[in-house]
């Protein structure tokens, strides 16, 4: 099977994180998409123009980060994603439908102006004063474990929220905007993950990711 997409792409590294946790990184080809976000190439392999898509050998396509993160829990081996009590597993699936709804398009906007060069004043102020304050206190509410986002153990939330944490380190800062202000359950769910194995292994992924996409985009320019 291939996964196609980019780490950059939140919604990409989630399902990276999900192989990780499982032990399953080399058992699934990685493959660039065709083209850039919402592109003719892009739009020809998925109609929705997006990334991550996932072709499996006999060539059924599956779309959707959140949807292949739980094919891939459900198909692989080693410590399962989704929790077993079923309040957790829907706070689990919440969490991971509010980043999706209310957090996921807010950075996007402002991620955009770094890594596409593309800067729209108006969407930016809407954002920043409403959208995205809103979608950081939604998840701030839906952390409900001590150690990990839900429950007790590693679960689809965590692997949601973590590739969004580089998005606000890296991309917010250059808006001043401080996530963690007011909301203490979110700034400790980081204290307690930033430096295990798994957050620092998908950082670097997203950090050469970007910076694969700053070498194209000099290199477009300079033509």
């Amino acid at each position: 099977m291939k996964l196609t997409g980019i780490s950059l792409s939140p919604y990409f590294e989630r399902a990276l994180i999900t192989l990780d946790v499982k032990g399953a990184l080399e058992r699934v080809e990685l493959s660039l998409p065709p083209g850039s976000f919402g592109s003719p190439e892009l739009r020809a392999a998925n109609p929705t123009g997006k990334i991550p898509y996932l072709t499996l050998d006999d060539g059924t396509f599956i779309p959707e980060g959140q949807i292949i993160v739980e094919y891939f829990n459900d198909i692989f081996e080693g410590p399962s994603l989704m929790p077993a009590d079923a309040l957790d597993a829907a706070r689990a699936k919440l969490l991971c439908r509010t980043i999706d709804l209310y957090v996921g398009p807010q950075t996007s906007v402002l991620a955009r102006t770094i890594t596409r060069r593309i800067r729209d004043e108006e969407a930016i102020k809407a954002a920043l004063e409403e959208g995205l304050p809103l979608g950081l206190n939604l998840v701030e509410s839906h952390i409900t474990g001590e150690n990990y986002a839900v429950g007790d153990v590693f679960s689809i939330g965590d692997a949601a929220l973590i590739p969004h944490m580089f998005h606000f380190l890296v991309f917010l800062k250059e808006f001043d905007v401080d996530v963690f202000t007011s909301r203490p359950k979110l700034a400790a769910w980081w204290e307690k993950q930033k430096e295990s194995d798994t957050v620092k292994r998908s950082h670097a992924r997203m950090a050469a990711s970007l910076e694969f996409l700053r070498s194209r985009l000099a290199q477009t320019k300079a033509k």
